[in-house]
């Protein structure tokens, strides 16, 4: 999808979007400072009446971009690996074990996603590399930042809604007990996000060409099922496959549980829990509505997700740390700020 915008140098515009992303995290930890509650409560501790109808929004947007995930998912597994394999038996097989994660740990889900981070990660990243030495064509990343100003920062953009996913951190960093680590743990985040995002395009453009990259659902999966590593080794796509799975898993629980928690937020429950089941199957059920066809879902991701997302990730968050500017309102920064744990 980002080749379409920017061609050969598209994983120039992910560098360039470490730029932005990183004025998010300025104004993301500003917000953490000035607010006592989490994320989206603090919109009501400081807008009132009209922060609290802003946060009913975010769980709707919440849910909404769970379902696109999982609705992603599902089109992935269907088109590379599980061919004619039932709809619905591909989204219980992510949404079971989901709602399971919602209902017993947040600290173990934690643990996963770390793992996921700093051992997966790492891994794809070394194959990706080791893949492109097989038919390289350095020359298809030349000319160098040949492009138009407005595709430029239009890609940029596209970019920096997904990097606007770590607005969770809004609700999450006040259950941490070392706060403090916060602004370090995002910014390893961004960075390490857009390195393995450049590379990931950089290895598409030199193995498959600009024009070709465009035109694939799934380029680096067909990268991984023609690569072959020292020679003998092929058929290395189910490992992709899995780490990728794990990858959407993470996404699609993690605003799963940000929408139910949101919720009780809003709605001033007790508990979070029992929402796990009945946002699940909003979410698949609005999965299966998304649209007819995979092409429809990649329009949905190209045009109407960057305006929806950017506007509530990107946009009110900037505003509500502006307005904050001229009304000051700092608060402790010990772990918890003596709120109750999710997990009690």
């Amino acid at each position: 999808m980002l080749a379409e915008v920017s061609g050969h140098n598209s994983w120039l515009t992910v560098l360039a979007t470490i730029i932005p992303g990183l004025l998010l995290i300025y104004v993301y930890c500003g917000l953490l400072k000035k607010s006592s509650q989490p994320f989206p409560q603090m919109l009501e501790e400081h807008l009132g009446i009209a922060g609290r109808i802003i946060a009913l929004f975010y769980v709707l947007v919440f849910l909404l971009l769970a379902s696109l995930y999982l609705r992603f998912f599902v089109e992935f597994l269907s088109i590379t690996v599980l061919h004619n394999t039932p709809t619905g038996l591909i989204i219980m097989a992510l949404l079971i074990p989901g709602v399971y994660t919602i209902r017993s740990s947040l600290e173990v889900f934690a643990r996963v996603s770390e793992v996921i981070l700093w051992v997966f990660l790492p891994l794809a990243m070394l194959m990706l590399q080791v893949s492109s030495t097989e038919h390289p064509d350095i020359g298809n990343l030349m000319p160098l930042a040949f492009m138009g100003i407005k595709d430029f920062i239009y890609s940029v953009y596209l970019n920096l809604w997904h990097f606007a996913n770590i607005i969770i951190i809004l609700t999450l960093a006040y259950f941490s007990l070392q706060r403090e680590q916060i602004p370090r743990l995002l910014l390893t985040s961004l960075v390490s996000l857009a390195l393995f995002l450049a590379l990931s395009i950089m290895v598409v453009i030199i193995t498959l060409g600009a024009a070709l990259a465009s035109s694939s659902t799934f380029p680096l999966f067909e990268i991984a099922r023609s690569a072959s590593y020292a020679g003998f080794i092929r058929n290395t796509e189910p490992i992709f496959v899995s780490i990728f799975m794990l990858g959407l898993y993470v996404s699609v629980v993690s605003f799963l549980f940000i929408a139910c928690y949101s919720t009780q937020q809003v709605f001033r429950l007790k508990d979070y829990r029992f929402l796990a089941i009945p946002s699940t199957l909003l979410v698949a059920f609005h999965s299966l509505l998304i649209g007819p066809s995979t092409a429809t879902m990649f329009k949905i991701l190209h045009f109407s997700a960057p305006l929806i997302f950017g506007f509530f990730f990107v946009l009110i968050p900037i505003l509500l740390y502006i307005l904050l500017l001229f009304r000051p309102h700092k608060v402790n920064l010990q772990s918890g700020s003596g709120l109750q744990s999710p997990e009690t």
